[in-house]
């Protein structure tokens, strides 16, 4: 592309100089060729009078033809001094018929140039055709001397501007070639790459512009990338939740079918295969809700958060009393917009959660558990936590908690019913509302759980 333009645009500079150049070269050759013509005609006209005059008066006297002859004789000695070549040639014609206007006419060979200009004479005694050739070989000399500086001009201005062209035409491309370098380092998945171009010309904002599109395509890609890992990490979960019960159905089944059971051994045996369908159940249940949310538009409506807290509390005061958990509630007279049924779910699973972690068999706490809903306004922001004084988790376990299927202690999870799914429903919901989902807890001490609702 760049060496197409520069050929192109040489060529035409080209010709643009070439015909500039050739005008000039004209113009000054008619020019100075009119000019000389002109004082040739002026000069002829001037020794013409000069003759016309000497002849008549020398007539006058009552000299003779010798006397005409020698006079006119002188002036062809005279002017061949001067390089004017005189010519004089005697004629019997009528006056009526002779053509008295000058004609000039140029001739050239290879060292000379002459203009030659002749007209009939009329004098008293006799007319006569006199030619005058005038030397302006010199002046010829000179016109080509400019032709041949035009010419050397041309040469020097077309290399000196192919130069010049060169170096424009680099400049002018090299953003363009930068961006082309930058585009297929791009394509070849080098998404970090960026142009660098100073400058507030339309090419630095084409740099802006590309850095802002390759940063978007990073992002997509990155995010690409992510939800695959996601993907491919869901399905390597899902297969190993999946595969224990399973298992499980297969060697029980196999065992009533080859064993001589009794009666009380098979029902004890297809109870064991239904708490696992049963759990797999649950698996599957979860998943077709996660998928829901994944597509769901919320409906949003003004929901009250001490009628809220007050219907959760109602709702776990069964399981609680189990887990021997005493469930404390502290509200705000305040509204959430959202859609209820999926607050309430986000809500009742974190404590649940919560209920589960301060279980007597999974803390070290003598005292009773205790779990602490809480609704406040900070920063024009509300915010619903959660917190309870349970076992705890570990840095590691905070940060993927909310990832499917994972459980920070597995056996007691599945003994509790856990199935791993929670806590991403729960992130998901909050995603839903706008909102996030923060998770601190620390080993021993307990966890509290917090969703930030950036929207009212």
């Amino acid at each position: 592309m760049k060496l197409k333009t520069f050929f192109i645009s040489y060529l035409l500079f080209l010709s643009i100089l070439l015909g500039a150049l050739g005008t000039i070269s004209i113009y000054l050759t008619n020019h100075q060729m009119q000019t000389l013509n002109e004082q040739s005609h002026l000069e002829y006209e001037r020794i013409a009078s000069m003759i016309e005059r000497e002849v008549n008066i020398v007539y006058e006297r009552g000299v003779g033809q010798t006397a005409i002859d020698a006079l006119l004789e002188s002036y062809v000695n005279f002017h061949e001094n001067r390089n004017i070549l005189l010519s004089i040639d005697w004629v019997i014609i009528s006056s009526d018929d002779l053509e008295l206007a000058a004609t000039s006419t140029f001739i050239s060979d290879d060292q000379c140039y002459l203009i030659s200009v002749e007209s009939y004479i009329v004098t008293t005694p006799i007319s006569f055709l006199l030619t005058a050739a005038f030397d302006v070989t010199e002046s010829v000399h000179e016109l080509r001397e400019i032709q041949r500086i035009l010419l050397y001009l041309f040469i020097v201005f077309s290399l000196f501007s192919a130069v010049i062209l060169y170096f424009i035409l680099n400049k002018i491309f090299k953003p363009l070639e930068i961006v082309t370098t930058s585009a297929q380092k791009i394509a070849n998945g080098e998404y970090s790459e960026r142009i660098v171009i100073k400058g507030k010309n339309e090419l630095a904002l084409m740099a802006d512009q590309f850095n802002q599109m390759a940063s978007e395509i990073e992002n997509r890609i990155y995010l690409l990338e992510e939800e695959a890992e996601r993907k491919q990490q869901f399905m390597d979960n899902l297969a190993h939740e999946i595969r224990t019960p399973l298992t499980a159905i297969y060697g029980y089944a196999e065992y009533i079918q080859k064993a001589n059971l009794n009666e009380e051994e098979k029902i004890e045996s297809t109870m064991y295969v239904m708490e696992e369908a049963i759990y797999m159940k649950k698996i599957t249940n979860s998943m077709l809700e996660l998928a829901a949310l994944r597509n769901h538009t919320i409906k949003k409506e003004e929901i009250s958060i001490i009628q809220l807290f007050n219907q959760l509390a109602t709702t776990l005061e069964a399981s609680f009393h189990e887990y021997q958990v005493e469930l404390i509630i502290e509200a705000l007279d305040e509204v959430i917009v959202g859609q209820e049924d999926l607050i309430r779910s986000l809500i009742l699973n974190l404590c649940i959660n919560a209920g589960k972690a301060c279980m007597p068999a999974n803390t070290n706490v003598s005292n009773m558990g205790e779990i602490v809903i809480k609704a406040e306004k900070k920063l024009n922001q509300l915010v619903i936590s959660v917190k309870d004084n349970g076992c705890g988790m570990s840095v590691e376990d905070v940060e993927k908690v909310t990832e499917p299927f994972y459980q920070v202690d597995k056996a007691r999870n599945r003994a509790a019913g856990g199935i791993g799914l929670g806590l991403t429903l729960c992130k998901e919901i909050a995603q839903l509302h706008d909102a996030r989902l923060i998770i601190e807890s620390e080993l021993g001490v307990g966890t509290t759980v917090k969703v930030i609702f950036t929207t009212s």
